[in-house]
């Protein structure tokens, strides 16, 4: 029911009803089936930042979703304005920039539900295999896994509390938490193309002397992101599919 309201929502915003808009990766036959086509694409699913409890979001609401043209995250990074991102950052310290953090001493893994995998036909217990062996043969470092718990238990032990806990660098297939870890000063490794993809590594050989990309490119990509991601307000008034299309008319 989540899914059909969403993609009505900016549906209407658009103003155009011909528009592959497709929410979650259970639509994985439907976006497959576009792709054929050559035609184009916009995938919704959960905002990159700002769903987590906050002061200004104190009962963690799923405020934000992301929306993006033809893939499933935005793995490029382009210029955007900074304003979006400083008003995010602005409302939660756990955004705001405080530097590489390199004083861990453990490993934490993402496990990837099946679905997700599914779409990149791996298997997310093969995955899992694979990455804790090739993790294992190039450190002692212990590994914590993480895995996708419900909404209400992910507020409360958030990823940003497990990150406090002497994490040295975040390994995850294409989970949003690796964009999560990098903003928040923790490098990242992942599998395939995601959000973290500009800036993390995708060898875990190099586990050990992991990516640290410049601080400056760290925040033009948040500032990126924060331009794709939306509330339903601006899915309903047009502002959704004005900033993704690169539209200047939009009023801030």
């Amino acid at each position: 029911m989540e899914a059909v309201i969403f993609e009505e929502k900016f549906r209407q915003g658009t103003k155009q009803l011909n528009l592959n808009i497709f929410r979650g990766i259970a639509s994985k036959k439907h976006i497959k089936a576009a792709i054929a086509r050559g035609e184009d694409f916009y995938y919704m699913d959960s905002g990159y930042f700002g769903n987590f409890k906050n002061p200004a979001n104190p009962k963690g609401k799923k405020w934000w979703q992301r929306i993006v043209k033809n893939e499933l995250q935005k793995s490029k990074i382009e210029t955007r304005p900074n304003d979006r991102w400083e008003a995010l950052a602005g409302r939660d310290p756990r955004l705001q920039w405080r530097g590489w953090k390199k004083d861990g001493n453990k490993i934490l893994v993402i496990v990837p539900s099946e679905k997700s995998c599914h779409y990149y036909e791996y298997s997310s217990k093969q995955w899992l295999q694979d990455t804790l062996s090739t993790i294992k043969k190039h450190t002692n470092m212990p590994i914590i896994l993480r895995y996708k718990t419900s909404r209400p238990e992910r507020q409360i032990n958030s990823i940003y509390k497990q990150l406090d806990e002497g994490i040295f660098a975040t390994v995850a297939f294409n989970s949003i938490a690796a964009m999560e870890s990098i903003a928040y000063g923790i490098p990242a490794f992942v599998s395939v193309s995601c959000a973290a993809s500009p800036l993390a590594s995708g060898d875990l050989t190099q586990i050990t002397t992991p990516h640290y990309p410049e601080p400056a490119k760290v925040y033009a990509h948040c500032c990126n992101l924060a331009y794709g991601q939306f509330t339903e307000t601006e899915m309903l008034n047009g502002t959704a599919w004005r900033l993704l299309n690169y539209e200047p008319s939009y009023k801030k």
